[in-house]
C-alpha cells in the first residue's frame, strides 16, 4: 500500500508496466513457482526500483526483504514477482479509475493479464502456487483525493475489493492453475498513516471489515464451485494486528509498535528522508508498511500454510513461537533467512546494499 505524489506520469508507469515480473522472472519456465500479485506490500523493486530511495532498502517499501522473498526462500522456490507499489483490485475501483494525477498503476487484474501473457506454454501450471495481495490502495486512494466520496460509495468500494479478487482468481483457474493463497486487507485502519480522527478510523474501519467478510466467503463459493481447486485465506489483517501484542512484539525484538521510523508513506520524491537509528525493532517501518522483521514472519508464517494446507491460521502464541525457531528477533538486512538460504531469487539482491 502507498500514496503517490504528484510527479509520476503515465510515461513512467508504462515503462514500469513493461517491466513487470522482472523481478524474479517473468516466466516460470516449467518449473514449480511461488508466483505473487499485490501491491507494495509484495513489491520487491518492480517500482522503487525506478526512482532509487536510500530510506528503503533494494527498491522494497521497507528496510530489508519483504514476506513473499523470505516465504520463497522458506519454501526452497524460485520467486516470480509481478507485485507493484500503489496497485489497487482494478483500475474501474476507483474514481476514474485514476491516481490524483491522473496515471493509471497496474491494477491486481492488469498483473494477472500481464502473467498470463508471457506464460502461455506452461505444461504443468497446476503445481505452482498463487498469491493475490491486494486492496488497500483501493481505500487509501479515495481517503487521500476525497473523504466524501468514500463516504458516499463504501459498498461500492467493499463490493469492488472482493469482486476482483474473486475475478482475479477465476481467471488463473481458468489457466490451469489450482493453487491459492489469498491475503485479505490489512489493518490500515490502526496504521501511523491514519489520522487523528475516530469517524475517519471507524469508516476505514467498516470497509475492511466488510471487504474481508466478502473476501471469506467469496473464497468458500470459489471453492465450491470449481473443484480441484484449492484456495486458503491469510488473515493479514488479523495477523498483522496480532503483532502488536506484546508476546509477539517481544519474540520480534520490536521496542515501538505504534510509530513510523521514516516519516513517509513512499519516500521516492522526499531523498532526504531521515532515517530512525533502531528502524529494525519498529513494526512500521515508515507510515503505512511494515520493517523487514514483521515480513520475515509473514513469510514464515505463508510459508507453514502452503507446506501444510491443514494449518490455516495463527494465534499469538503460535506467531511468537515461529519467530522464536527462526530467530527473527535479530534479523537484519544483512542476516536473514532469505540470504542464508542461498536462494537469492530476485536480480538486484545484494547483500549490504
Amino acid at each position: 500500500m502507498m500514496l503517490f505524489g504528484k510527479l509520476f506520469t503515465v510515461a513512467t508507469l508504462a515503462t514500469a508496466f513493461t517491466a513487470l515480473g522482472v523481478a524474479g522472472s517473468n516466466n516460470i519456465d516449467n518449473k514449480e513457482a511461488f508466483i505473487v500479485f499485490g501491491n507494495s506490500m509484495s513489491d520487491v523493486g518492480n517500482k522503487l526500483a525506478i526512482f532509487g530511495q536510500k530510506a528503503y532498502w533494494n527498491g522494497r517499501f521497507s528496510n530489508g526483504p519483504v514476506w513473499n522473498e523470505y516465504a520463497a526462500a522458506f519454501l526452497k522456490l524460485p520467486l516470480v514477482n509481478y507485485a507493484i507499489g500503489g496497485a489497487t483490485s482494478s483500475n474501474t475501483a476507483l474514481v476514474n479509475g485514476t491516481t490524483s494525477s491522473g496515471a493509471l498503476i497496474p491494477s491486481l487484474l492488469d498483473q494477472i493479464d500481464a502473467f498470463l501473457k508471457n506464460n502461455t506454454n506452461i505444461q504443468h501450471p497446476e503445481k505452482n502456487t498463487m498469491v493475490l495481495e491486494v486492496g488497500g490502495n483501493n481505500i487509501l486512494w479515495p481517503l487521500a483525493t476525497d473523504p466524501k466520496y468514500v463516504m458516499a460509495n463504501k459498498d461500492k468500494l467493499i463490493d469492488g475489493i472482493a469482486n476482483d479478487m474473486m475475478t482475479g482468481l477465476q481467471k488463473v483457474f481458468d489457466a490451469g492453475y489450482r493453487r491459492f493463497l489469498v491475503w485479505n486487507v490489512p489493518g490500515a485502519d490502526h496504521s501511523p498513516e491514519m489520522p487523528n480522527n475516530q469517524d475517519v478510523k471507524n469508516l476505514v474501519n467498516e470497509i475492511i471489515t466488510s471487504a474481508n467478510s466478502k473476501i471469506s466467503d467469496g473464497l468458500k463459493s470459489f471453492n465450491s464451485k470449481n473443484k480441484p481447486a484449492f484456495s486458503q485465506l491469510f488473515d493479514a489483517h488479523t495477523l498483522l494486528g496480532n503483532v502488536q501484542d506484546q508476546k509477539v512484539s517481544k519474540a520480534l525484538n520490536l521496542t515501538d509498535t505504534t510509530t513510523a521510523c521514516v516519516q513517509s508513506d513512499s519516500g521516492m520524491y522526499k531523498p532526504d528522508l531521515k532515517v530512525c537509528d533502531n528502524g529494525y525493532q519498529h513494526l512500521y517501518y515508515d507510515l503505512v508498511h511494515p520493517s523487514t522483521r514483521v515480513h520475515n514472519l509473514l513469510g514464515a508464517m505463508v510459508s507453514e500454510i502452503v507446506k501444510d494446507p491443514k494449518t490455516t491460521t495463527f494465534n499469538i502464541d503460535s506467531m511468537a513461537d515461529l519467530a522464536t525457531k527462526n530467530n527473527i528477533n535479530s534479523a537484519t538486512a544483512e542476516n536473514n533467512a532469505v540470504i542464508k538460504s542461498g536462494i537469492n531469487n530476485v536480480p538486484g539482491f545484494v547483500k549490504g546494499l
